[in-house]
Parts: C-alpha cells; structure tokens; sequence
C-alpha cells in the first residue's frame, strides 16, 4: 500500500510513521513531492519523492505535477510497486495524488487530522498544493473511496464543506501503549510541559500568561516547552517579559518527550481556534501524556476534549480562559489525590480508545474491505 504526504515526514508528525510501522497485513511504502532534512528519520522505510532537491528544476517538476498530476518517472516508480490502495493523510496531499490513484484505478483513503476542514482555504492559497487542492476538490470528494476523520468534530467540519457523508468515518489513530512506561517516583511536581508546534492555534501565549498567575502562588513551578515554529523568538520576549521560568527546548526526538513525560507534573495543551479558522482536530500529544500517566490541562475546544475522559471534560477551562487554566495547574501540581485519580482515568481512557495497534487493526479491516469492493 502506498502512503502519501506532500512532505516527508514533518517531525511533528511521528502518528503516522507510528501507524505505518505497526500494519501487519500491509506493505507500506511511502511516497510524496519531496523529503524534508530536518524531518522524521525515514531509515528503514521504502520511500518514493517526485524530486530530491531544493533547485530550481525540482522546484519546476513539483509546480508542473501539482498544476497537471504529470511527473512520468514519480508515477512509474509508484505503479512498479503495484500497490493495491494508497492512503493520504491530509486532505491537500491527497488532492495532489489523486490523478496518480486514478491512473492506477486503485482506492484512495483519505485521514483528516484538522486544518485540512477547518482552515479557510483562501488563507492558503498562495501555496501551490493548497491551490491544487482548491481546483480539485470535488474531483477528490467523488474519487475517494473513504474519509476518516480524527475526531467527531472533523467529521463535522467535512460535512459543513460538503464533503458526502456516507464516505466518513471517525478513526483514532492511536498511540502506542506498549511503549516502556516508567515509574512516575521521580516526577517533579513543579514541572509544567508543553508539546507542540509553535503556532498560534497551539495556544502557547496563553499558557505562558497562566504560568505567570500560577508563579504568583507557586514560584517554583516552571514551564518546559518542547517544539518549535515562527512565534518562538515572541514566545521567548513574552516569557521574559511575564517573569516566567520557561525553558525552551525545541523540536526533540520521540525518546526525549517521552522522558519528559515521565518527568513532568502536568501536561498543558490550550490549543485554540487561530484567527483563519484553523483548529485541532485531535491532538495526539494529548493521548501520549495521558498514556505515560501524565495529566494533561487544556481549554475545552471541540476535538481537544475528545480526548479526554467523559468525567473530565465538565471542569476543562472554557477557550481563552487563562485564570481558569492557571487554577486547573495549580490543583495538580499541588493536589496529589486529584492528581492520582487524573492519571488513573486519562491512562485507562487512553487504553479503551486510542491503543495504536487495536485502531490499526480496525484500519487494515478498512483497507481490507475497500480493495475487495473495489475489484468486485
């Protein structure tokens, strides 16, 4: 099977390497415009790109194949493989490999994970895949054989842009539970962690202002953020300037969040919706914390709180409601019942919904299904 994304792979995007690597009735190999150097290492994996440079010819074959679906040598070294489905993620990438899918009259499978239904197209389409996606978007709604949605809240956004509602369907991609978990002893309970790009639908301003009212009680509490993107050096000046003790670390490897989830008090998440519409769909950092028993904080957006507990949802913070988040830290780091029972619950939920190898289990069933349907 072929798996498709525009680039290869972002290093925010360790969910779907994860999924690829735990299929156990398909071969993935994946394939897209171009890989990325500061990306996911892809060592092991067969892997397929359009270009393999940064030049201006490269740069040409991109535009050509996004305007056309013409890149002869791409498209032959993908029907070598003689893939029997291929599955997108992100409703853009999938509209640029949608005259591929079609010439190989295979089924296409398509995960939407948020900005692809939520963010309003014009104020993207100065790029060239988003202007692809913009000329072939029916095209892609009849084409596809199925969409799977993150989250209720993206099957919702689908059908708002008209996507057809019998090719929907809500899949968690899951995360790995049988990943090594450590003993949480060594927890410092005024560690607050953040996991994310750093953009604007992340939230991260509001959590450095909440940190600002939760060092009024607690000055020894302090936030770690993991992740990087354009607003790091005014989330930098905006720390400094609130009197909040942030360390900022970076894009890290998976193995060094996990550590400091294992490490850390709590995990705060206040995502929002950004000013273009842009919002989560669900995010997966949110079901890794909880997984490794770390409790998470987060403003009660639509998707966000699908991952959380039914019992926890009623206290999330409304979006925006910095106070509140800062109450809702300050309770775990300094109430360890509350805290105890907020890890119970998260790990279990995360166990009976989210477990990795159980959801791509329902997947390949999914894929299964499909490329019977379609040869008959």
């Amino acid at each position: 099977m072929l798996i498709y994304r525009n680039e290869l792979l972002p290093a925010s995007e360790t969910f779907i390497r994860a999924q690829a690597g735990v299929l156990q009735r398909f071969t993935p190999v994946f394939a897209g415009l171009r890989r990325i150097d500061s990306g996911l290492d892809m060592r092991g994996a067969s892997v397929l790109t359009l270009s393999n440079s940064e030049s201006l010819r490269n740069k040409f074959k991109r535009r050509v194949f996004l305007r056309t679906g013409l890149a002869r040598a791409f498209s032959e070294g993908i029907a070598a493989r003689n893939p029997e489905l291929v599955h997108a993620h992100f409703a853009v990438d999938a509209a640029a490999v949608l005259p591929i899918a079609k010439d190989l009259s295979v089924p296409l499978i398509v995960t939407l994970h948020g900005y692809d239904v939520t963010c309003a197209a014009n104020e993207w389409k100065s790029w060239p895949t988003v202007r692809c996606y913009m000329r072939r978007m029916a095209a892609l709604k009849r084409y596809a054989h199925l969409f799977l949605c993150v989250s209720k809240h993206v099957k919702q956004q689908a059908l708002a842009l008209g996507f057809p509602e019998d090719k929907l369907y809500v899949h968690h991609i899951g995360v790995d539970l049988k990943e090594r978990q450590r003993r949480p002893s060594s927890r410092e309970n005024n560690t607050v962690l953040f996991v994310g790009r750093l953009v604007e639908k992340k939230g991260a301003s509001y959590l450095i202002r909440a940190m600002s009212l939760v060092n009024h009680v607690n000055p020894q509490a302090r936030l770690v953020m993991i992740g990087d993107g354009p607003l790091r050096n005014s989330l930098e000046l905006e720390a400094a300037r609130c009197g909040v003790d942030a360390l900022f670390l970076g894009a890290q490897e998976h193995e060094v969040v996990r550590q400091w989830m294992s490490e850390a008090r709590v995990l705060a998440a206040p995502s929002v919706r950004a000013v273009n519409g842009d919002s989560e769909g669900l995010p997966t950092v949110l079901c890794e914390a909880q997984s490794a028993g770390l409790p998470v904080v987060a403003f009660a957006t639509e998707g966000v709180t699908e991952a959380f507990p039914p019992e926890r949802r009623k206290s999330l913070p409304r979006e925006r409601d910095i106070a509140t988040l800062a109450e809702q830290i300050l309770f775990l780091l300094n109430n360890d019942d509350a805290w105890c029972k907020a890890s119970k619950t998260g790990r279990e939920w995360v166990e009976s919904m989210f477990d990795l190898f159980s959801q791509t289990k329902l997947l390949e069933d999914k894929y299964e299904e499909l490329i019977e349907s379609h040869r008959g």
